[in-house]
């Protein structure tokens, strides 16, 4: 599918720019709610959820809706709606909710549009370290409005002292026992940074990191990052993907400079 043949230029631009406004509004309530102060508990899988995730949610579902009636939304504390539209904005109001409960900086909003499985729009928002990530299909990718563009490694020197972003290894055994294939990978590239919000996936978007792997999330936890990446000139690669009863459909992906995400691949295909 061309999504250049399928949506115009100024429509792309158009959606952008609000997703822009969405992610601005966003941020000022978190952080006017980490300043008021929120509620917290825990999910029945044990993770946290606070006032704050249900409220950004919420605001960013009413802006969608204003703005864009017939799109569909997908958001991590919510019911789908309009599940059969071909635009769809997919939403993590608060990433890392851990985090963001230690008052950890990490942590972050993401908001993206896809169009038929397709991203189009992306956007990483970490408010108190006042870093936002975007970029839309054909825009290109930028960090607080400065276009950011990734230079590749050469494949001949990548030796295992590449800064790679890890998750938790529980990340990899949570769903199921993936276990021997973190250990796998973090013996293979030693120098690696251990992250479990979508701060990995920005340090790999800016350059920061060499490459980043997401293992055992949702969608939401992944929506942003392929454009983000893809724009930037790195590569996105999902290298597993299952569906976890009661959950849903679970993924594993690399993302960074496209030589280091095809070696890192690799260790998913053994």
């Amino acid at each position: 599918m061309d999504l250049h043949k399928e949506i115009p230029t100024g429509e792309i631009e158009r959606f952008y720019s609000r997703a822009l406004e969405f992610s601005a509004s966003a941020r000022a309530l978190i952080l006017s709610l980490l300043a008021a102060g929120f509620e917290v508990r825990r999910k029945p899988d044990r993770s946290f959820v606070t006032s704050a995730d249900l409220r950004v949610e919420e605001r960013l579902r009413e802006l969608i809706g204003k703005h864009f009636p017939d799109h569909g939304i997908i958001g991590e504390e919510y019911p789908p709606t309009r599940a059969e539209a071909p635009f769809q904005w997919i939403m993590d109001p608060i990433d890392g909710t851990e985090d963001f409960v230690q008052r950890m900086p990490a942590f972050g909003s993401i908001l993206a549009l896809h169009y038929r499985g397709e991203p189009v729009v992306g956007v990483i928002d970490h408010p108190v370290l006042d870093i936002r990530v975007s970029a839309a299909l054909g825009l290109g990718t930028h960090r607080n409005g400065e276009r950011i563009i990734l230079a590749d490694l050469d494949p001949e020197a990548i030796d295992g002292t590449e800064r790679v972003m890890l998750p938790a290894r529980a990340n990899f055994t949570k769903h199921r026992d993936d276990g021997p294939l973190f250990d796998a990978v973090a013996r293979a590239h030693p120098n690696h940074r251990i992250y479990r919000t979508c701060f990995s996936h920005t340090c790999a978007v800016l350059g920061m990191a060499d490459a980043a792997i997401d293992y055992g999330n949702p969608i939401w936890d992944l929506a942003a990052s392929r454009i983000l990446i893809e724009e930037a000139g790195g590569k996105f690669l999902d290298v597993r993907a299952w569906d976890v009863p009661g959950v849903g459909r679970i993924y594993g992906s690399v993302m960074g400079k496209p030589a280091l995400v095809d070696r890192l691949a690799t260790c998913f295909n053994q």
